[in-house]
C-alpha cells in the first residue's frame, strides 16, 4: 500500500472522518497546505519568510538515509500524498434532480397519490381549480 502519489494543489479532497485545520470535509490540497502553514507559523515564534520553503521549492538540508552512504545533501519539503484504494476508471457523473426527474419513472409514493388525486379528478368530471389571472381582464379598463 505505497503506492502514494503526490497531489497537485488545486486538486480536492473530501474527508468526513479524522480531518484536521479544516472545517469544511471538502477543500483543495493548497489550502489544507496553507493551513498547515498558518497553524505552524502561529505556535512558531521566530516564523520568517524563508521557513515557506516547507510548503514551496523545500529548504536546503542534509539527511542520513538508509540506502545511502553517510549524510545527503538536498531538499525536504511537505506535501500532501494520496493512494487510491484500487485502481478504476472515473465515477458516473450525478445527474441534476430535473434530468433524473425526466428521464426515470418516479417511484416516490407522493408522486403516486398526486397522480392518483388528479385521475379521480379527471374521472369526477371536476375541472382543474381555477387560478386568479394575475394581468386581470383584457376587458379591464385601467
Amino acid at each position: 500500500m505505497d503506492d502514494f502519489q503526490p497531489l497537485n494543489n488545486d486538486e480536492v479532497l473530501f474527508i468526513s472522518v479524522g480531518r484536521v485545520l479544516m472545517a469544511n470535509p471538502t477543500f483543495k490540497v493548497g489550502e489544507f497546505l496553507d493551513a498547515l502553514a498558518q497553524a505552524i507559523s502561529d505556535r512558531e515564534d521566530d516564523w520568517a519568510d524563508e521557513n515557506e520553503g516547507w510548503f514551496g521549492d523545500g529548504l536546503e538540508c542534509e539527511a542520513l538515509r538508509f540506502n545511502a552512504q553517510g549524510w545527503q545533501r538536498g531538499r525536504v519539503r511537505i506535501r500532501l500524498e494520496f493512494s487510491p484504494e484500487e485502481p478504476r476508471g472515473r465515477l458516473p457523473e450525478r445527474r441534476s434532480t430535473n434530468e433524473t426527474r425526466r428521464s426515470e419513472p418516479s417511484n416516490s409514493r407522493f408522486d403516486d397519490i398526486y397522480r392518483l388525486d388528479l385521475d379521480q379528478e379527471y374521472r369526477s368530471g371536476r375541472s382543474k381549480p381555477e387560478t386568479d389571472n394575475v394581468y386581470g381582464d383584457t376587458d379591464d379598463n385601467y
